[in-house]
């Protein structure tokens, strides 16, 4: 026999056998990449990564019109002019005041109804009035009341303890003649804060 085929009986390669040191190195190997990922994890983010949180807005509420307080001007009519030759009919001219905010109420601080020069015809309130959340109130100017002329108008002031969203103030005008009706509406506009 030659020296050759003596080293290969004596010299065999070794032929891998299945060990438990091999799952258990897998094993470290992953618990050690949780490890890695978890303490990442816990690392602070740069706030410029951070998503910008979105403002809490109840339904139906713009953030942007959140006020304390405020004074509107809502223009109403007592007659209209019709036909050629400028008749006029009479109307009955209502204040509608609504309290827009689902969670705070608001206080009618003043109401009152002014004539085409500006001067003041009828305060409609004695003292504050509460409406609550979601609250309405009614203001009514007869048909027959021409004390307005022809441009009266309502300021109306109102206040709350809180920020709330703008109340919704509007001019309703209903007149009827024979049998023909006529009805239209007009919207407040902010002027003013409360005094």
């Amino acid at each position: 026999m030659s020296q050759l085929s003596q080293l290969s009986r004596t010299f065999r390669p070794a032929v891998p056998r299945p060990s438990a040191a091999r799952p258990r190195g897998l094993a470290l190997r992953v618990a050690a990449c949780l490890a890695l990922c978890c303490g990442l994890a816990a690392l602070p983010v740069p706030a410029r990564y951070l998503p910008t949180p979105a403002p809490s807005i109840l339904p139906g509420e713009a953030r942007a019109e959140m006020n304390v307080g405020q004074t509107i001007y809502v223009p109403v009519y007592s007659s209209v002019v019709y036909g050629n030759r400028g008749r006029a009919l009479n109307v009955t001219a209502m204040l509608s005041v609504r309290n827009t905010d689902q969670r705070v109420p608001i206080t009618l601080m003043e109401v009152r109804y002014v004539d085409e020069h500006g001067q003041t015809v009828r305060n409609y309130l004695d003292g504050p009035r509460q409406l609550p959340p979601l609250g309405s109130a009614r203001f009514v100017v007869e048909e027959l009341d021409t004390l307005g002329g022809s441009g009266p108008a309502f300021l109306v002031v109102w206040r709350a303890a809180a920020p709330v969203s703008q109340p919704l103030a509007q001019g309703v005008m209903l007149g009827a003649m024979s049998s023909q009706g006529i009805s239209f509406i007009t919207e407040g506009k902010v002027v003013g804060g409360v005094r």
